[in-house]
């Protein structure tokens, strides 16, 4: 498949002009990471020093993108998987139907949590509802797989329409209703759990409007790796939040704590037309599937 991508005829210069917008994206974040806030003087001189490892990779998030737009967003998940974590194990396949409407309800620890979670489903019409990030809109073509939510409450409504416009037609949904990174169970399932009471109460709103929509509940474990956590400058950082931030860029970085391998678990599908609350039943789904290894 890598053949096939390297062979496709989008002209270079594109893809030049991709790889150079993600390097000053990841240049600035991970600068802000380091540095433990945004913008100031530190941020930029240090910006400044990281940007040939951030344009290294962004030609990686360059050749991952383009595996997500050219071999499909299933398969290029897959391959991306392969490519950058341990490895994937799936439990609860079972529960996924092959067809028909899909409202898919992970947590979301970060990194390569979504491409696992596509690549477990083994389907081909997965949309995957994520905030506004500068970064994801810079990946040309995957993001055209991707409901972006504004900011602004006020212009949240078209994007709302379009979830259940996909649901309705059929399709798979993917959404991390936190609305932001979670704790990895792998790492705390403690401060996982604690997370999950705070979950956006749209899941209920996309079930009550798509009746006909089976909701999955997916647990996602390992997405960053435990080496990486470990190291001295993540446990530099007091708040697990920080931490865990640190680790991702870590994890990013160096070859050498790539990710852990990534496990997926289903939960049994939620039928909205017999639960009344399909967020009590998605939250009580969630605490049975992360539990306390």
């Amino acid at each position: 498949m890598l053949q096939r991508i390297t062979q496709a005829n989008t002209p270079v210069t594109t893809f030049v002009s991709q790889r150079r917008q993600l390097a000053q994206i990841v240049a600035r974040e991970s600068a802000e990471t380091l540095v433990g806030r945004p913008g100031g003087l530190r941020v930029e001189i240090l910006r400044q020093l990281i940007r040939p490892v951030a344009h290294q990779l962004a030609g990686r998030f360059v050749t991952y993108d383009r595996a997500l737009g050219e071999a499909g967003l299933r398969h290029g998940s897959a391959w991306i998987v392969d490519a950058a974590t341990g490895g994937l194990t799936v439990e609860g396949r079972e529960h996924v139907p092959a067809r028909g409407p899909l409202l898919v309800v992970a947590n979301h620890p970060g990194l390569s949590d979504a491409v696992a979670l596509v690549s477990a489903l083994g389907r081909d019409d997965a949309w995957i509802v994520t905030a506004e990030y500068p970064f994801l809109r810079a990946l040309r073509l995957a993001s055209r797989r991707f409901l972006f939510v504004p900011d602004d409450r006020a212009d949240r409504l078209p994007v709302f329409r379009r979830i259940v416009s996909k649901l309705r037609s059929g399709e798979t949904v993917v959404v991390f209703p936190a609305g932001g990174l979670e704790p990895d169970p792998a790492l705390s399932p403690v401060a996982a759990l604690a997370s999950i009471p705070c979950w956006s109460r749209s899941i209920q709103l996309l079930a009550e409007v798509t009746p006909d929509t089976l909701v999955v509940p997916a647990a996602i474990h390992g997405a960053v790796s435990r080496s990486a956590f470990d190291h001295p400058l993540a446990k530099r950082r007091g708040a697990l939040s920080e931490r865990q931030r640190m680790a991702s860029l870590i994890q990013l970085t160096l070859p050498a704590y790539q990710a852990d391998r990534v496990r997926i678990t289903f939960g049994a599908p939620i039928e909205p037309s017999r639960t009344p609350d399909i967020l009590a039943a998605v939250l009580t789904a969630m605490h049975a599937l992360i539990g306390i290894e």
